[in-house]
């Protein structure tokens, strides 16, 4: 492999490791955003003495989960993506040849089955679910 090929899997590889941080770091501003909206919404909801007021607060997590969602699969594409590329780095430093069939740079495809299917991951689902469990208590105590 020439060293041209080599550099281009190396920025390749950086490029999608800095992608991955650019969604982590939407993720947390997005719970950051969800759970200060949620709050506000939910006091609103009692200052008023309105409980209609908490379907708004509802509408706010569903947005924001579906959000971060589809972050986390833009997230995990770019991961797949990374990890491929350090298989091939990995051979190139063991000296090993490769198959001729790898491309660079290749971007990552996403899928709307993919948004739903990590929306449901426990670790991504469970502040939202918490806070919507929150806010149905909170209608039906009214």
């Amino acid at each position: 492999m020439d060293d041209k090929k080599f550099e281009i899997l190396k920025t390749e590889f950086l490029l999608t490791q800095q992608q991955m941080d650019k969604y982590d770091q939407f993720s947390i501003t997005t719970k950051t955003w969800a759970v200060t909206l949620w709050v506000a919404s939910s006091g609103w909801a009692f200052q008023s003495g309105k409980k209609e007021v908490l379907f708004l607060s509802i509408a706010l997590i569903l947005a924001f989960w579906f959000f971060d969602g589809i972050s986390k699969t833009f997230r995990t594409n770019y991961k797949k993506r990374r990890d491929e590329i350090a298989i091939l780095l990995r051979k190139v430093f063991h000296g090993e040849a490769l198959s001729g069939e790898e491309s660079a740079p290749k971007l990552p495809s996403y899928s709307l089955k993919g948004i739903f299917t990590n929306s449901f991951l426990l670790h991504l689902s469970l502040p939202y679910i918490v806070f919507l469990l929150l806010s149905l208590a909170f209608f039906f105590m009214k």
